[in-house]
């Protein structure tokens, strides 16, 4: 019986101090090997994908400097102020309509990070077409601009005209519009 207890014993020890650890060695080895494994593939994934993900990083660099062209430009927020307002009046005369008053001297406030808001405050006259171009100038034109605010005054205005000797009567429009430019703060930062 005690031969029997020892050899029981002995065969517990071996167990317990050999094939355990033994066992607990080869799982942490074939882990290593698993990981080591996917991180190949991995690896092996991005090497075959290289010209895809350059071209999509060309891609995106082009479509970042696409946006950034259309920044307010200028070397200090002010200069870019007044780069806005020559453009502002631009397009009004590209438009058809008359500014009244083109006013900002508002302070640049942050926007969105890295850009600050310039805002511009508008009052101007015109026929609705010419609003509607202006508008869409300020919309789709070469420098991103953002609407915050329009409000529209319809009156009418006697206009003489060549043809009639009595003139005529046509629709004339007073607005006001409050909108900002934006500006790319972090990137003159950076650059000077």
């Amino acid at each position: 019986m005690i031969a029997g207890g020892a050899i029981v014993s002995a065969a517990a020890l071996v167990i317990v101090l050999g094939v355990v650890p033994f066992a607990h060695q080869w799982a942490a080895r074939e882990a290593t090997y698993a990981a080591s494994r996917e991180q190949w593939m991995r690896l092996a994934t991005l090497a075959t994908s290289r010209d895809r993900l350059q071209h999509a990083l060309d891609e995106q660099q082009r479509a970042f400097a696409a946006d950034e062209a259309r920044l307010v430009s200028g070397a200090t927020p002010a200069l870019a102020a007044s780069m806005l307002q020559g453009l502002l009046q631009r397009y009004a005369d590209e438009s058809a309509v008359q500014l009244d008053r083109v006013d900002v001297a508002g302070q640049p406030r942050p926007d969105k990070p890295g850009l600050l808001a310039i805002p511009v405050q508008l009052q101007g006259q015109g026929d609705i077409y010419g609003l509607v171009d202006f508008l869409y100038r300020l919309e789709r034109g070469e420098k991103l601009l953002v609407v915050d605010d329009l409000t529209l005054n319809a009156g009418f205005a006697w206009m003489p005209t060549p043809a009639f000797a009595g003139g005529r009567q046509s629709q004339r429009l007073t607005w006001s519009v409050r909108l900002h430019g934006l500006y790319g703060a972090a990137a003159r930062g950076s650059s000077s």
